[in-house]
């Protein structure tokens, strides 16, 4: 799963979710758009915060984007139950760690 995150038109900036089915995956893509620029995005859109090369995202937020199927549901909550065990949530579970990638 990839959390994209650009600027569309030269205007509004998005965050979308690509390869949505890939649950052995989690990153962030951020085209066009400085650290600051994708923490005042992920912010105002309520996905979560950077912190160093990590963006924080929400459980929530990306659940909202998913399919919303029994299936996806069930390989969401192991992805999320997977990175839980390797340390990769904060403490209540409510965020997830993400690796940024700059493009």
């Amino acid at each position: 799963m990839i959390v994209v995150v650009t600027e569309e038109f030269g205007v509004e900036r998005v965050i979308r979710l690509d390869d949505p089915d890939n649950f052995t995956e989690l990153a962030v893509d951020v085209v066009g758009l400085s650290r600051d620029e994708l923490d005042a995005v992920a912010g105002a859109d309520g996905a979560g915060f950077v912190e160093g090369d990590h963006l924080w995202i929400d459980v929530d937020f990306l659940r909202s984007r998913g399919r919303g199927t029994v299936q996806w549901n069930a390989g969401f909550a192991a992805m999320i139950a997977y990175a839980r065990g390797k340390g990769w949530t904060d403490a209540d579970g409510t965020r997830v760690r993400a690796h940024i990638r700059c493009g």
